[in-house]
């Protein structure tokens, strides 16, 4: 058996697109530069509309990639099979429409699991034939969607000891704001019953803020001994052949999702229309929730400019152009424990960074730790407009080197998974 063996189970991988996909990507990476044997097992087909195909040269040639189908729905948009339960979109004619939004309810509040439970059997009869065929001891599952990790306790049923399981939590299961308020009490509890079967289960769980461990950990005593937290980081080849954007007026770059639960960037643009007039604009990389985008266009602001989602090289090199760069949290307490994933390819861009969200955030310290940016509170406009005029006054108080963020690299953050199977195997031996 080569001990240098790891199984991957990745639901949303390329060609699907988006920051979440960078995480487990990275990891495969550069587990296989540091002579690692990698299977990974991934979707047939993309499970969201955000397409990136620039993202398939990162897949390692030398990565064993398994294509696993699914149970789903057709989105009438792109028709791919993406659901499991019922498509993003509507169906265009007016008869279904009601009934539609019934499903809908059914789908967000009532099924305790999200909508690619039906490539978990799949995936799980997959990774058995694997596990039996290649001897692989050592096994990572990366949620959201957090179905996959289902496929882990199956898997840890069947082979007990055999397996190394390591659950990555790229975000919190049963502690996410709002979350209990607003799904109904059963399946908040089947949410909260699952997720602990994990954490029992697994050998390992990972995740990517030392609060988030904390919340766990407060919770499960035990969970201490045998948790980790690994940051999302950049990779530097990202930036090897990218060419900055140029821009005549004072440009504002923000990468990210704009929803309720990221904030809103009104305060910030009333800010900026009083300084600066129209000698500016802010563009806007990602997605954005409709009744936030109508608020903006409401409000008058003609300068901020949405692009929608970019291939990962383009918006780097709108980043590297920028003369600042945004970060927006919303103003709830649980924020200001959020590292956002876009945040440590900010930093490796070497452009001041101005953050809003909520008072005495992780976030600034960070920022003033890496000496990369300011931060303010989201709501407070005069200290929006202060940090500001800060940034712009001192554009050489800005830390731009490398050696002082080269904990943040993709590449050394593998390094600090790897190392806990290797403690794993260490153990078992």
């Amino acid at each position: 058996m080569n001990k240098n063996q790891i199984l991957m189970i990745i639901n949303e991988f390329p060609p699907t697109g988006g920051s979440s996909i960078q995480r487990p990507l990275k990891f495969a990476k550069y587990a296989v530069k540091a002579g690692w044997e990698v299977h990974i097992i991934a979707p047939q087909k993309p499970v969201r509309k955000v397409l990136d195909y620039s993202l398939l040269k990162d897949i390692p040639t030398a990565a064993i990639v398994h294509r696993v189908a699914g149970l789903g729905i057709k989105n009438p948009e792109n028709n791919k099979m993406v659901d499991a339960r019922f498509a993003e979109t509507a169906p265009k004619s007016k008869i279904f429409k009601s009934f539609w939004g019934f499903l809908k309810l059914v789908n967000d509040f009532i099924f305790p699991y999200d909508k690619q439970i039906g490539w978990m059997p799949f995936a799980y009869f997959t990774a058995c034939n694997i596990i039996k065929k290649q001897q692989i001891r050592n096994i990572y599952i990366t949620a959201y969607p957090y179905s996959a990790f289902l496929v882990g306790i199956a898997l840890k049923k069947k082979f007990r000891e055999s397996v190394f399981w390591v659950a990555d939590y790229r975000d919190s299961w049963q502690f996410k704001p709002l979350l209990e308020k607003f799904v109904l009490p059963f399946r908040f509890r089947k949410i909260s019953r699952t997720d602990d079967k994990v954490l029992a289960t697994c050998d390992a769980a990972v995740f990517v803020t030392p609060e988030t461990r904390l919340e766990y950990i407060n919770k499960h005593s035990w969970l201490k001994e045998k948790s980790y937290y690994i940051p999302n980081g950049f990779d530097e080849d990202d930036f090897t052949g990218v060419t900055p954007k140029k821009f005549d007026k004072l440009t504002l770059v923000l990468m990210g999702k704009l929803t309720k639960v990221y904030g809103s960037p009104l305060n910030l643009l009333e800010v900026l229309q009083e300084s600066f007039s129209n000698n500016y604009q802010v563009i806007h990389i990602g997605n954005i929730e409709k009744a936030i985008l109508q608020s903006i266009k409401n409000a008058g602001y003609t300068n901020y400019h949405y692009l929608g989602y970019q291939k990962h090289s383009e918006a780097i090199a709108y980043s590297l152009g920028a003369d600042i760069n945004l970060i927006l949290l919303n103003e709830h307490s649980t924020a200001k424990y959020w590292f956002p994933g876009k945040l440590f390819e900010l930093l490796r861009c070497g452009k001041p960074i101005l953050a809003l969200g909520p008072k005495e955030s992780n976030l600034e310290k960070i920022l003033s730790d890496t000496k990369r940016g300011r931060y303010a509170y989201i709501n407070d406009k005069e200290q929006i407009k202060a940090q500001l005029k800060y940034i712009l006054e001192n554009p050489n108080q800005f830390d731009t080197s490398l050696e002082t963020i080269k904990q943040y690299s993709r590449e050394e953050l593998c390094k600090q998974l790897l190392a806990i199977y290797e403690r794993g195997q260490s153990s078992s031996s």
